[in-house]
């Protein structure tokens, strides 16, 4: 497991214990993929493509809040967890927060209707968009970019 799979979810739980004055709890399991409901309005298709061909951090696990009700959010992991759902798998590791304080569940619900335009998306209905222009030399960079964090990240490890 990368560093960066070590630490997801830590800065959005620290800011969301201060903003609510809550505990975020955290535990390591599995999600399904169904009903997964995204934070992101779009999946860069760079990213994408490294994940679907090149594997590129995709045994890393997804950080999925699981609201009171019983709603998930995709915390960190959008391109991972469409990946693995168009791969057909129906199951994926996660980092699992939770709390008891209702008003987080309502932001993410309002941050994932933002994200649909006006309706939450579940995961596999997250757009993925190619904002770069696929064999570009923008393209190049940034593929190096994400290779070379993954690359440090494995360094930290």
């Amino acid at each position: 497991m990368t560093a960066a799979a070590r630490g997801e979810g830590r800065m959005w739980a620290r800011y969301t214990e201060r903003k609510y004055r809550t505990v975020i709890r955290r535990n390591r399991g599995s999600v399904s993929l169904e009903g997964l409901t995204a934070t992101q309005a779009e999946i860069e298709l760079i990213k994408y493509r490294l994940v679907m061909e090149e594997d590129f951090r995709i045994d890393d696990p997804i950080v999925v809040y699981r609201g009171r009700l019983g709603r998930q959010f995709v915390i960190d992991g959008h391109t991972r967890a469409r990946v693995r759902w168009d791969k057909g798998e129906r199951v994926i590791p996660a980092i699992v927060l939770s709390s008891p304080e209702p008003q987080v569940d309502m932001e993410l619900a309002g941050v994932a209707a933002r994200a649909g335009d006006g309706e939450p998306m579940q995961i596999q209905d997250v757009p993925v968009v190619d904002r770069i222009g696929e064999g570009t030399e923008e393209w190049e960079k940034r593929r190096q970019e994400l290779l070379a964090k993954l690359h440090e990240d494995n360094e930290h490890n």
